[in-house]
């Protein structure tokens, strides 16, 4: 009782020092005309503000914000923009990342069932079952293999799917085999099967498919996973820096680029600072793999080219970038 108190007490003493230091939030709603006025008094252009304020009413001045940032004055805090920033310039990065990240969805999407596709056939081919993901000695952590399985049995008991409702109807297991049950989990749980499969040599063959090393290439599907949901949940993908960063291949099986980080060259770094671009080169390379009539990068050139506004060293794109063996 006696730490319980103790540990209240500095919780209580740490909310209250923190609160010392901050301000209270008093701003209020604004019109759609008075948004417009506000930005117009902080050096936004406006082409046709009737236009502006329709926009607002169904794309929210809040999300906008995060297109706008980089076009404000250092310190970003006064937000005032900077000389001959247009609001129609802003709008028109909006949509184009809007584009972008249906673009990237569907490229990852084919990724995704890809990855599960080579998962099935060699982990059943190993085991010789398609009933081994049943097995909790294949996987390495038991509790987040429980939470697994339950996902899997959810998913089964659930699912409306037509193909499992004739398995269930038909079979005594109630849990189909993985080139069943497999259809029907989430791109995180492929996740989770690459990371945690107790024998890592589980996993070579799987990368080698993709030729990557099995750690570059478990750390490329983390990335994705990651960048699937900011598609999905239409987050901005357009200039954001990777906070789960993938790992730099020491040697590839088709061609590459020299760099994918957007800082100078002579740092002797593969791994920071990245940008959407590392993505886009994650993408195409593992394209190359597994399409071979994919259309990603004449898509994504394209996209760019339609978009003249749209800087793309907020991308992280290097210059020069397009005669990278990858890209040609």
């Amino acid at each position: 009782m006696t730490m319980m108190c103790i540990f209240g007490g500095f919780l209580f003493y740490t909310i209250v020092m923190a609160k010392q230091n901050k301000v209270s939030y008093n701003k209020l709603p604004k019109s759609f005309e008075n948004q417009v006025k506000l930005l117009k008094s902080r050096g936004l252009h406006f082409e046709n503000e009737k236009k502006a304020e329709k926009i607002l009413q169904f794309v929210s001045y809040n999300r906008l914000s995060n297109y706008w940032y980089p076009f404000l004055e250092e310190p970003k805090t006064e937000e005032i923009f900077k000389p001959e920033t247009s609001f129609e310039t802003i709008f028109s990065i909006y949509q184009f990342d809007s584009e972008l990240r249906t673009l990237t969805f569907q490229a990852i999407e084919q990724i995704e069932i890809a990855v599960r596709t080579q998962i099935i056939y060699h982990l059943s081919h190993k085991y010789d079952s398609g009933f081994w993901y049943e097995n909790s000695g294949a996987f390495k952590n038991y509790p987040q293999y429980v939470n697994f399985l339950s996902k899997i049995t959810i998913n089964t008991e659930e699912s409306k799917q037509e193909f499992i409702i004739k398995y269930r109807d038909k079979y005594q297991q109630f849990l189909p085999p993985s080139w069943k049950a497999f259809e029907i989990i989430t791109f995180n749980s492929l996740l989770f099967i690459l990371k945690n499969v107790a024998d890592y040599k589980d996993i070579i063959p799987v990368a080698n498919s993709f030729g990557l090393n099995h750690e570059v290439f478990i750390s490329w599907i983390e990335t994705l996973v990651y960048i699937r949901n900011i598609c999905a949940h239409h987050s901005r993908l357009w200039n954001i820096i990777l906070t789960i960063s993938p790992t730099w291949p020491k040697s590839t099986s088709k061609n590459w680029v020299d760099r994918w980080e957007n800082i100078p060259s002579n740092t002797n770094t593969r791994d920071k600072v990245l940008k959407t671009y590392a993505v886009f080169c994650m993408i195409a390379y593992l394209h190359s793999h597994i399409n071979p009539y994919s259309n990603f990068k004449a898509k994504l050139k394209k996209l760019i080219e339609e978009f003249v506004e749209v800087d793309i060293k907020y991308m992280g794109f290097p210059e020069n970038w397009e005669t990278q063996p990858l890209w040609k």
